[in-house]
């Protein structure tokens, strides 16, 4: 049986073999060319892509406004508005002593206590001499109208009316004087307790319980008023002079209500609570040339003491405030200083920018910002005027140098 024998018993309907296979290779040949087509055009998209440049990226910063008035320091001196010193007004030995050292205590407290038996006598005796006076005063009252009333009888003399008058006269200045040695007394009682005069912290008491003190006995202890208290320091008569010239010549007081002063401690921290200027001196001191100023602080938690030195900072009561701006930011050129700011469509533009004094790491920008501005304060050195940047955050003390030289631009 040959082959055509057995595809004719296969049906006639079959396709050959041959015929098969070259159609499956004309399919693969089609496949493998479309692929690789499709490959082609994948990487040369990819290649386009790599080709086109990005935008350079920029950090941006609004500009901010600060208080750029002109601050003066001076070295303060801290001193009590009042300090006392505790002495004995009257002789004895001290009985108690209420109080503890350092503390503070109030206007009226009891400091020191003085044994009392001594001028309790004291008193009770002048009150006693004082009964005695006015009794005699009475008597000789009496004795007075009787010899009046004889007298119109012609009973007695003129000499006795007279002598029975300079009694009662004499009674009456007893009287006065036992009145005066009773208030004596008692003040001296009073005395045996030895008050605070005014509010404010007390020192260490130079004698214990037991201890006689009297009025050579010296200091008995200090109290020092420290709320509120003020602050002494020396301005130059030239700084005085420059002042009423910025103010057109006012005078002192309202000078010093257009500054604010304020504090800073030894330890470098700022004292949280403002002053106000209360005294300018009459005298200029010609050793130093300069002129004493004082101001008074609030102090409620007592954390300025009497003696301490601080830094004092006058500033304007009212605030300048302007447009600043990291040095870093502020480029140069030939025609002067300017910043690179992000318009409103996101672009970079150039602004022109004239700058005053420089507070810190920062310049003040008298002309051309307003406060607000989009400022590129990192990468524009790639940056230029017109082109699409991409924004990224600002690396915390990551701003570039300033530009010391002249632009190349």
């Amino acid at each position: 049986m040959n082959s055509r024998s057995l595809l004719t018993d296969a049906g006639s309907s079959c396709v050959p073999v041959w015929s098969i296979s070259a159609a499956r290779f004309r399919a693969a040949r089609h496949w493998i060319l479309l692929c690789g087509l499709a490959s082609i055009l994948i990487l040369n998209g990819h290649a386009v892509r790599a080709q086109q440049p990005q935008s350079p990226a920029v950090g941006v910063t609004p500009v901010q406004l600060e208080d750029v008035s002109p601050a003066s320091e001076f070295v303060g001196r801290v001193e009590a508005v009042n300090a006392v010193d505790i002495r004995a007004r009257v002789e004895g030995f001290i009985e108690e002593r209420p109080f503890t050292e350092g503390q503070t205590v109030q206007s009226g407290q009891s400091l020191f206590i003085l044994e009392k038996v001594a001028y309790e006598a004291a008193v009770t005796t002048a009150r006693a001499s004082l009964t005695s006076a006015e009794a005699a005063l009475k008597d000789a009252e009496r004795r007075v109208q009787r010899n009046q009333e004889l007298r119109r009888t012609q009973a007695v003399s003129q000499v006795s009316l007279e002598e029975a008058q300079t009694a009662r006269d004499t009674a009456q200045a007893n009287v006065l004087s036992a009145q005066a040695s009773v208030r004596m007394a008692e003040l001296n009682l009073s005395y045996t307790v030895i008050k605070a005069p005014i509010t404010g912290r007390i020192g260490v008491a130079a004698f214990a319980v037991g201890s006689l003190v009297g009025p050579s006995s010296g200091n008995l202890a200090r109290v020092v008023q420290v709320d509120p208290i003020r602050v002494v320091f020396s301005v130059s008569d030239r700084i005085i002079l420059d002042m009423r010239e910025e103010n057109n010549n006012r005078g002192k007081q309202e000078i010093a209500r257009k500054y604010v002063p304020m504090l800073r401690l030894s330890n470098g921290s700022d004292y949280p609570i403002k002053g106000e200027i209360d005294f300018a001196g009459n005298e200029v001191d010609q050793t130093t040339g300069t002129i004493s100023i004082r101001a008074s602080f609030s102090n409620p938690d007592g954390l300025l003491v009497p003696g301490q030195f601080v830094t004092v900072i006058i500033r304007r009561s009212e605030p300048v405030r302007r447009p600043v701006v990291p040095v870093g930011a502020v480029q140069l050129d030939r025609a002067g200083r300017f910043v690179l700011i992000l318009d409103e469509n996101g672009k970079v533009a150039e602004r022109r920018i004239k700058t005053g004094a420089q507070l810190g790491q920062n310049w003040v920008a008298t002309d051309g910002l307003t406060g607000g501005e989009s400022l590129i304060v990192q990468g524009f050195q790639n940056a230029r005027p017109g082109a699409a940047v991409r924004v990224v955050p600002v690396s915390p003390g990551a701003i570039s140098p300033p530009d010391v030289g002249v632009s190349a631009r």
